[in-house]
C-alpha cells in the first residue's frame, strides 16, 4: 500500500517542474555547459546535505521498519533543512525517496512492505536547494545478509570508486563504463546498461548521458561541469521489466541488484565528489 505523499512547507522553494511538468525539459539540460563558482557553492551545499540525508538512511534500516516510514523520515529531514525532495511529483512520481529492494533496480516507491534480515536495500537520495539538485544513492545489506549478496554490494561500491577514479577533464567519457564493467565481469556480475547517470545542476536529469557499459563514446569530459555516476550490478542477466505502478524496474530474472551513486563535479587534475 503507498501511502499519500508527506506535505512540504510552503516556504521551501520548488523546482520548476512542480508546478509546470512540462519543464523537466529546457534548453538549460541539453547542452552540456561548466557552472559558475556562485553555481559550484551551492551545489556542494546540496551534495553535503544530500550525503547527510543517505547517512541516516543507513541508521534506519533494519528488519520490521517500512520503507514508508523511512520515506518519512528522510522527508522530515530534507524539509527541516530547506531543501525540498526532487523525487516528489517528478513526472508524478508519488513519494520523497526512492527505495530499492532485492531484485529491484531501481524506482522503487515507498510503501508500507516490512524490510526484511538479508535484504539489500537501494536508498536513492535527490534533493533541491537553493536552485540546484543534488542526486546520490547507497545500498545496505539489511541486518545479517548472505555472502553472494554482501559481495554484490562490495563489488557495486567497488564500481563507482573504479569510475569516480577515471574522471578528469580531457578523459573520454567512456573511460567510466569501461571501469565499472572491469569489476563487474572479474565478479561475475552484470551490469545495468540502460539506467545511465546523467548532467545535473539546475535541472534534475540533463546531458551528457552517462553509460556503465563498454561503449565508443570518446567525447572529453569537460572541466567546470558536473555529472552522476550511479551503476548498477545484478546476480544474473542486466535485463529488465518495469512493474504496473509505472516505476517500479526490476530484474527480469529476478536476481538481485545493488547501486551506488555520486554527483561529481569535472577538474582539471581530476573530479570533486559533492555527495
Amino acid at each position: 500500500l503507498v501511502l499519500p505523499a508527506q506535505p512540504v512547507p510552503p516556504w521551501i522553494p520548488r523546482p520548476p517542474y512542480v508546478k509546470e511538468p512540462e519543464k523537466v525539459k529546457g534548453w538549460w539540460n541539453i547542452r552540456v555547459q561548466a557552472k559558475s563558482e556562485e553555481d559550484l557553492e551551492a551545489m556542494r551545499k546540496a551534495g553535503r546535505l544530500a550525503r547527510e540525508a543517505l547517512d541516516l538512511a543507513g541508521t534506519l534500516i533494519e528488519p520490521g521498519r517500512t520503507t514508508e516510514e523511512m520515506d518519512k523520515e528522510l522527508h522530515a529531514f530534507m524539509c527541516d533543512n530547506g531543501a525540498y525532495p526532487s523525487d516528489l511529483q517528478y513526472k508524478g512520481f508519488p513519494k520523497s525517496v526512492m527505495i530499492s529492494i532485492n531484485e529491484v533496480i531501481a524506482h522503487g516507491i515507498p510503501d508500507d512492505r516490512e524490510i526484511q534480515d538479508g535484504d539489500l536495500v537501494n536508498v536513492d537520495v535527490t534533493l533541491y536547494c537553493d536552485g540546484f539538485h543534488a542526486d546520490t544513492a547507497r545500498t545496505w545489506v539489511c541486518g545479517e545478509g548472505d555472502p553472494d549478496g554482501i559481495r554484490l554490494v562490495d563489488s557495486t561500491r567497488e564500481a563507482l570508486e573504479a569510475a569516480v577514479a577515471t574522471v578528469r577533464a580531457g578523459a573520454p567519457l567512456n573511460a567510466i563504463g569501461s571501469a565499472v564493467c572491469d569489476v563487474a565481469e572479474r565478479e561475475g556480475f552484470g551490469v545495468v546498461k540502460t539506467l545511465v547517470g546523467h548532467g545535473i545542476g539546475e535541472f534534475f536529469h540533463g546531458v551528457p548521458q552517462i553509460y556503465h557499459c563498454r561503449t565508443s563514446d570518446k567525447r572529453p569530459m569537460i572541466e567546470g561541469t558536473t555529472f552522476t555516476i550511479e551503476p548498477v550490478l545484478v546476480e544474473g542477466s542486466p535485463d529488465w521489466i518495469t512493474w504496473s505502478d509505472g516505476w517500479t524496474n526490476a530484474t527480469a530474472d529476478g536476481g538481485r541488484a545493488a547501486q551506488f551513486e555520486h554527483t561529481l563535479l569535472v577538474t582539471k587534475e581530476g573530479c570533486e565528489v559533492l555527495t
